[in-house]
């Protein structure tokens, strides 16, 4: 990988992160950051300026260690929406129901991002 795709590459690691810990926490973005940049052992500024493409290059060790808390928070949602849905089967929801869609929707899309984007 050259720098840039480093830098495109780690943009949209960072997006997923803090999205789904916001979305997860019911917290704003700002406050989701500051915890994902405590797991990673870095200044929450880092990682906003990360998010906004204010970076030229990225640390070897720095996309190492988000692209494994990006696999295991995908891991985790996986693990939770195949529960949602095995739950959903158990109780006997409709096939057509829609938030069984979405769920079984949102499953493989955790699934594509964790086998074809985290290499």
């Amino acid at each position: 990988m050259n720098a840039m795709s480093d830098v495109a590459a780690i943009n949209r690691f960072a997006k997923v992160l803090e999205d789904s810990e916001a979305r997860k926490l019911g917290i704003r973005t700002t406050a989701a950051r500051e915890r994902i940049a405590g797991r990673l052992g870095v200044a929450p500024g880092t990682l906003e300026n990360i998010r906004r493409l204010r970076t030229k290059i990225v640390p070897n060790w720095l996309m190492n260690k988000v692209r494994l808390e990006l696999v295991a928070v995908l891991q985790s949602e996986i693990r939770r929406l195949e529960h949602e849905i095995h739950l959903a089967r158990q109780i006997g929801s409709d096939h057509r129901d829609s938030s069984l869609h979405e769920a079984e929707a949102q499953l493989a899309a955790a699934r594509k991002i964790l086998e074809g984007e985290v290499k």
